[in-house]
């Protein structure tokens, strides 16, 4: 019986899956009862990347293709419906499990029935530095934003009911996201983390999250570049979720532009 399904949605991955891979498997406490599932959007060198992770692990890794890309989202609700574990855990490919435990986590969901999501302390690079693990909600201003959300952070400091965890890699009951209704699929790309936040409390009352801030994953972002493309598809992403959350019009893109204003302040 499986007890925890991974989740790695893959889109021209072969840089990072194969470190992710053998990082979660090393970090295995939990035998057979793990379940290991990479959905590939359609990938150029999928055949290549599929014929590799065959040989290396065999039928340990349930590897299914998608015939688009339909999105972050649209891969991992293929995943998760190919899950059989209670528990799921989403993970980007550039993630490199450091310290954490598989049983630890599922042992937390046993315990507590009204668990719905775990998140961890994200490092970005080797040396340790600290990444974002989680984010205040994006209703709030962008002032908050930076200097409540860099400092909570910084001092581990996280309210569920104020705060999401980053995507990159976080655990969820898959009872919960399916009564939620999965990953909404109008989002390609950015804002699913606010999203499944606001939709699990709502279909889900009485549910609360949990930070575990000994269990440290690597995220590969340090030296990632400033993308115009990217930024203006999370401002488009994130005002679609604040409109569903029934916010006004531009909550979010004037709570960016405060942001932005303050982290370039900051830098100077």
């Amino acid at each position: 019986m499986k007890k925890l399904s991974v989740i790695i949605v893959t889109y021209n991955s072969e840089p990072d899956i194969y470190n992710c891979l053998a990082a979660l498997f090393a970090h295995n406490d939990l035998g057979d009862a793990l379940e290991v599932i990479v959905v590939d959007n359609n990938s150029r060198q999928f055949t290549q990347m599929q014929t590799k992770l065959v040989s290396l692990y065999n039928n340990r890794v349930l590897i299914i293709p998608n015939t688009l890309n339909g999105g972050y989202g649209q891969g991992n609700n293929i995943g998760i419906s190919n899950a059989t574990a209670p528990v799921v855990m989403i993970m980007n490919p550039d993630v490199r499990l450091v310290d954490i435990s598989l049983r630890h986590i599922v042992e937390l969901y046993d315990k507590d029935s009204h668990l719905a999501l775990c998140g961890f302390r994200q490092v970005i690079n080797e040396r340790g530095k600290r990444g974002t693990s989680f984010s205040l909600l994006n209703h709030y201003n962008g002032f908050l934003r930076i200097f409540g959300g860099v400092l909570a952070n910084r001092l581990n400091i996280f309210c569920w009911r104020h705060m999401y965890f980053c995507g990159a890699c976080f655990c969820v009951r898959k009872s919960m996201i399916e009564k939620a209704g999965l990953f909404d699929e109008n989002i390609f790309l950015y804002g699913e983390e606010n999203d499944i936040h606001y939709r699990i409390h709502q279909a889900c009352p009485h549910t609360h999250d949990k930070y575990i801030r000994q269990a440290v994953y690597l995220h590969l972002t340090e030296d990632r570049p400033y993308s115009e493309k990217a930024f203006q598809l999370r401002i488009k992403s994130n005002e679609y979720v604040m409109q569903k959350q029934g916010r006004p019009a531009g909550t979010y893109i004037r709570s960016e532009e405060q942001r932005q204003k303050w982290s370039k302040c900051l830098k100077r």
